[in-house]
C-alpha cells in the first residue's frame, strides 16, 4: 500500500538536516552520471498552470516526481509521488509544499558548503517570503553565521522575519533599507524573490563572495545581471537541462554566445570532484537554483522512512 503523508506530517518529521543529507546523496548520483531527470514542463490553462517534473534516485531504486497546479484564484497545490523501480509499486503520495520549501533551502546549503569560503560568517538575503526561512536556516547549518542583513519590500514582513530567524538560529539578524546592503560586503548572498527584475548587480560584488540565486525558474525572469554572472569564476546549476530552458539569469548570455551550457557545472559534479568549484578565497562563485525533481524524490524518500518508523501517515489501497 502507498503511504499518504500530509503537510502537517511533513513539517513535523522532515528536518533541515534530513533534507541536506538527502540532497547530498542524490547529488552524488548526478556527479556519477547515473541520475536521470526530466525538467519541468508546464501546461497553461485559462485559469491555472499545471507543472510536472520527474527523476530517479539510483541509490535507493526509486523513481518519482512532483506535479502541481497554480491557480489564479485557488493558490498552489503540490503532490510528490514515489515509486519502487523494481516492483513498480506506488510507495508514497506526499503533499509537497513544505517538502519543496525544505529541499530548496537544503540545496542552497549544500551549494554554500561546496562553494562559499570556509570562513564565511556574514549573510545577505534579499527576500523574506515563503522560501526565505528555510534558505536562512539551512545555510546556518553549514556556516557559522554571525550576522545577517535581510531586505524585503514589506517592512512589517521583514521585521517579523528578522525577529523569527534570530530566535531560531541565534544569529544577529537586522533589516536592511536597500537590497544593495544585502550584497555589498557580505560573504554569502541569497536572492530568494519573486522579482521580475534584477536584484543582484555585478558592480556591487567583491572578491570572495558566494551568491545563491534561488527565486527564479522562468526564462524571462532573473535575479542576477550579466555582469554578476560574468564576474563569477564558477557558475553552477542544479541541472544543465533545466538551466537551458528556465535560468533567465544566464539564458541571454547563452543566446549571445557569451556563455556556453558546458561552462555551467552541475552541483553534483562539483560535489564528486568531476568539475572544480572555488579555487581560492578571491573567487566569486554563483549557484543558480531552478529546482529539480531529484531533490523532491530524495527528500521524500527520507521522509517516507521516518514516517513508517513513526507510524505516521495514512495507508491507502491505490495502485498497489
Amino acid at each position: 500500500m502507498a503511504l499518504l503523508i500530509r503537510e502537517s506530517e511533513v513539517r513535523a518529521l522532515l528536518t533541515i538536516d534530513d533534507a541536506i543529507a538527502a540532497v547530498r546523496e542524490v547529488l552524488t548520483a548526478q556527479g556519477q552520471g547515473t541520475l536521470s531527470e526530466q525538467p519541468r514542463r508546464r501546461v497553461v490553462g485559462e485559469e491555472a498552470v499545471l507543472s510536472g517534473m520527474f527523476a530517479n534516485h539510483p541509490a535507493r531504486h526509486l523513481i518519482g516526481g512532483k506535479v502541481y497546479v497554480a491557480s489564479k484564484t485557488g493558490g498552489v497545490r503540490f503532490l510528490v509521488t514515489i515509486w519502487d523501480e523494481r516492483s513498480a509499486k506506488l510507495l508514497a503520495l506526499i503533499e509537497g509544499d513544505a517538502l519543496g520549501q525544505i529541499r530548496t533551502g537544503a540545496i542552497s546549503a549544500v551549494a554554500t558548503d561546496l562553494m562559499a569560503r570556509k570562513d564565511a560568517t556574514h549573510l545577505g538575503m534579499i527576500g523574506a517570503g515563503h522560501q526565505a526561512e528555510t534558505q536562512f536556516a539551512a545555510i546556518a547549518r553549514v556556516r557559522p553565521l554571525e550576522r545577517a542583513v535581510v531586505y524585503a519590500r514589506r517592512r512589517d514582513r521583514l521585521e517579523e522575519f528578522c525577529r523569527r530567524m534570530a530566535e531560531r538560529t541565534g544569529v544577529d539578524v537586522v533589516p536592511a533599507d536597500d537590497p544593495r546592503d544585502c550584497v555589498v560586503g557580505q560573504d554569502i548572498v541569497v536572492a530568494i524573490t519573486g522579482a521580475k527584475e534584477t536584484v543582484v548587480f555585478g558592480k556591487d560584488l567583491s572578491p570572495g563572495q558566494h551568491i545563491n540565486a534561488a527565486g527564479s525558474n522562468r526564462a524571462h525572469d532573473r535575479e542576477v545581471d550579466d555582469e554578476a554572472v560574468l564576474r563569477a569564476s564558477v557558475v553552477a546549476v542544479d541541472s544543465r537541462a533545466t538551466a537551458e530552458i528556465e535560468a533567465g539569469d544566464v539564458i541571454p548570455l547563452l543566446e549571445r554566445g557569451r556563455l556556453h551550457l558546458a561552462d555551467l557545472p552541475e552541483l553534483g559534479e562539483i560535489q564528486t570532484g568531476r568539475r572544480p568549484g572555488r579555487q581560492n578565497d578571491q573567487d566569486i562563485t554563483l549557484f543558480l537554483s531552478q529546482g529539480i525533481a531529484a531533490l523532491d524524490v530524495a527528500a521524500g524518500a527520507v521522509l517516507l522512512e521516518k514516517a513508517r518508523a513513526a507510524g505516521v501517515g495514512q495507508e491507502v489501497e491505490f495502485l498497489s
